[in-house]
């Protein structure tokens, strides 16, 4: 079957391009042609939601909140890595950048069906035109519409009166919705008026094996200590870093730029500003003693190797996004919030990884069941 994926634009974040691989993964084991929707941020008539779309996930990539608008034209460098991850293992549409491109390409292609997620693809602050993303357009009746682990980023409602008003009727018209939050399931119920159900993240559906083959494909250094991912610098987080150090007595490292402020870019610190591999980051992972991490895909990641992690929590971003996870895993005190109580007494607990790994396994059958029942029912029509 032929199944057209709308996400967010990728290539400025990790976590975004390797949940847009694993739900192709998964598609393509079952036999299926996924094909990524490249939609991008209007270039007319938006200019300015465009820039800001482009400065937030600039910004998301360097872990930076403030800094000039300058380096859009430097975007082809820094993204060389993510944009060759992308060339190499996604299967990617032409870029479309407004909704009546959108419209005449599905009417040309002629897809079976759509999936909307994974990531934060109903979060009306991140996403190119929120409509486009509860299809808005699509002509055809007979394509089936599906929502794989779409998330809304957090636990509050963010869309305006308008946006709900357009986006409920939409949604009515999709065949099957899951969300990755269980907070998702009553925002869709309460606001949109439709039941949704709960299901993990696609990387999740994915088995580390694969992820190994992944990366060691690649001639990449051994590393060794504690791994962090950090996408918002901030103080407290250094000092939680910092304790962890000197309780394991161990080294840090990352796979983060070399330099995030944004005020010293200029030709001669391009090059610190490049985002390194896709695959050297899921293998810091593997590779850790340790991981501390802001990041949703980062937490993801811990459980996938059964590492030993702590979460550094981030109301700004959204701390539902971990709360579900953690909690559906019995990891709830893995995470820390800005008074950093509790370090001491994460570091020191043991996980126990068996009884982790079970509740994922039992999950991931659920999550599975859920996508082949609705492709198969596509598969019938």
């Amino acid at each position: 079957m032929k199944i057209a994926i709308m996400t967010q634009p990728l290539g400025h974040n990790y976590g975004g391009m390797i949940q847009a691989w694993a739900l192709q993964q998964v598609l393509k084991n079952a036999g299926h042609d996924p094909v990524t929707i490249d939609r991008q941020a209007d270039p007319k008539g938006t200019a300015y939601h465009a820039a800001r779309l482009g400065y937030r996930t600039l910004q998301k990539a360097l872990g930076k909140r403030k800094g000039p608008i300058k380096f859009e034209r430097h975007f082809p460098y820094i993204l060389q890595n993510t944009q060759a991850f992308i060339e190499q293992h996604l299967s990617m549409s032409e870029r479309l950048d407004s909704t009546a491109k959108l419209k005449a390409y599905f009417e040309r292609e002629q897809y079976d069906a759509v999936i909307v997620g994974s990531d934060q693809t109903w979060r009306p602050s991140y996403s190119p035109n929120i409509e486009n993303f509860f299809l808005d357009f699509l002509q055809c009746s007979d394509i089936k519409r599906i929502a794989y682990a779409s998330s809304f980023g957090i636990e509050e409602w963010e869309f305006t009166e308008e946006q709900t008003r357009r986006c409920a009727p939409l949604a009515k018209q999709f065949d099957a919705i899951s969300v990755r939050e269980s907070s998702g399931v009553d925002l869709c119920r309460k606001y949109l008026g439709v039941d949704a159900s709960h299901v993990l993240d696609p990387t999740l559906l994915v088995e580390r094996q694969t992820y190994e083959t992944l990366y060691n494909k690649k001639d990449l250094p051994a590393r060794q200590g504690i791994y962090t991912y950090i996408l918002d610098q901030a103080e407290w987080k250094d000092q939680v870093v910092e304790t962890v150090k000197q309780v394991l007595n161990k080294q840090q490292f990352s796979n983060q730029p070399a330099e995030t402020d944004l005020a010293k870019l200029s030709k001669e610190t391009l090059h610190d500003f490049v985002m390194p591999s896709l695959e050297g980051w899921i293998k810091g992972f593997a590779e850790a003693d340790f991981v501390i991490t802001d990041s949703f895909h980062g937490t993801v990641f811990s459980i996938i190797f059964n590492k030993p992690f702590l979460v550094v929590g981030n109301n700004a971003r959204g701390l539902s996004r971990f709360e579900s996870l953690l909690d559906i895993f019995g990891l709830s005190e893995r995470l820390v919030t800005k008074s950093g109580a509790g370090v001491g007494d994460v570091i020191a607990k043991d996980t126990e990884w068996k009884r982790v790994n079970a509740k994922l396994l039992a999950l991931r059958g659920t999550s599975m069941s859920f996508l082949r029942k609705w492709t198969e029912v596509c598969e019938a029509c």
